[in-house]
């Protein structure tokens, strides 16, 4: 009898840190799957904007060819007019490698720290 009611007591601390720790470990789930759910959607956002980038450095390029082409396809010596689409590549390749070089400069979103 003098046994029972020790192995009780042991039972019961037992029990209320096997609870305690139940809720601990579901608290740090909980933080993880948040922490998770919050880089996801950062990181969404960050290959967002660079799909739109590189979709609009897509149009520059084809652009820049379209004037390539026709200044090649010009006869003769250079003109005025052949002078001016020169510049004009000139002006648009310049603007080009400046959005490459902010494309580059972006980072993807901070890992969040581990809670």
């Amino acid at each position: 009898m003098k046994m029972g009611w020790i192995i009780d007591i042991i039972t019961r601390k037992l029990s209320a840190e096997i609870a305690c720790l139940r809720r601990q470990l579901t608290i740090q789930l909980t933080q993880i799957m948040s922490a998770i759910s919050d880089f996801a959607a950062k990181q969404n956002e960050f290959n967002t904007r660079q799909g739109k980038a590189i979709d609009g450095l897509v149009v520059d390029l084809e652009a820049l060819n379209k004037k390539i082409d026709e200044l090649q396809n010009t006869p003769g010596t250079i003109t005025p007019q052949d002078q001016a689409l020169l510049d004009d590549i000139q002006a648009k390749s310049s603007a080009l490698a400046d959005r490459l070089d902010q494309l580059d400069a972006q980072t993807p979103p901070v890992v969040p720290p581990t809670p």
